[in-house]
């Protein structure tokens, strides 16, 4: 792939969804929130507007990484501790597990970055990889919810490259995925899978190719999250649909 030429259409595109708008993201100290931040600052400079939303479980590397982007970047940012938020729900929501806490943690943040971009004059920019929304690898009306999203198009494992040839710092591509919602939390511990591996098939999938020279219960693991998770790449159903 041309990954010089992927850089400057994404750039040109996030300066048409931008308009004359400010941008706010979600930076989390991962990869692709960090490529995105990349690509926003160079697409509207100024305009680009961060929120580091830590809880208690948040690994303190993620942190400072998204501290130092910020810095090397030149990025307005503000952080917004949420645990007492999620105490409240704690308070109310019985038995709460870790997927459970995961999704209300996603939800209040994505509460707070809109919030923040009424207060900016701001669109939401989503960092949600190809990979992730295909497998369903995220929370519905949490880090899903955006105005638009640069990476929707790449899968993971060519986030890595483009990060690499953007110059995003050795940090971001090193550290193992993860979504950070509770600790010890790593994408490729619950997938069963390194993206590298998922996205093969995810590419053959989509490309209508063969599936029989892979793995049965990788190619399984695949296709039910692919079809079990599919309602979260639609529009809620309107009667329209159904009449």
């Amino acid at each position: 792939m041309n990954y010089t030429k992927i850089e400057e259409l994404l750039i040109h595109f996030i300066k048409k969804q931008a308009g004359d708008k400010n941008l706010i993201l979600g930076l989390s100290g991962g990869i692709d929130s960090a490529l995105v931040a990349h690509l926003c600052k160079k697409a509207v400079g100024e305009k680009l507007f961060a929120l580091l939303i830590p809880t208690k479980h948040s690994k303190k590397e993620n942190l400072n990484d998204a501290l130092m982007l910020c810095k090397d970047l030149q990025i307005h940012h503000k952080i917004i501790y949420i645990d007492e938020i999620l105490y409240a729900y704690e308070k109310i929501c019985q038995d709460l597990n870790p997927l459970r806490f995961g999704n209300l943690a996603a939800r209040v943040r994505m509460s707070l970055l809109y919030d923040y971009s009424a207060l900016h004059q701001a669109l939401v920019v989503g960092t949600s990889n190809k990979s992730e929304l295909m497998l369903g690898y995220g929370t519905i009306y949490g880090d899903l919810a955006c105005a638009f999203n640069p990476l929707a198009t790449l899968y993971k494992s060519e986030v890595f490259e483009l990060a690499k040839l953007m110059g995003v710092h050795e940090n971001f591509i090193q550290k193992a995925p993860s979504a950070d919602l509770w600790p010890n939390q790593s994408d490729e511990s619950e997938l069963g899978y390194k993206y590298e591996v998922l996205d093969e098939v995810l590419k053959a999938l989509e490309n209508n190719q063969s599936l029989e020279k892979f793995d049965e219960k990788l190619k399984n693991l695949v296709l039910k999250r692919v079809q079990d998770n599919a309602f979260k790449r639609r529009l809620p159903t309107t009667p329209k649909d159904t009449i």
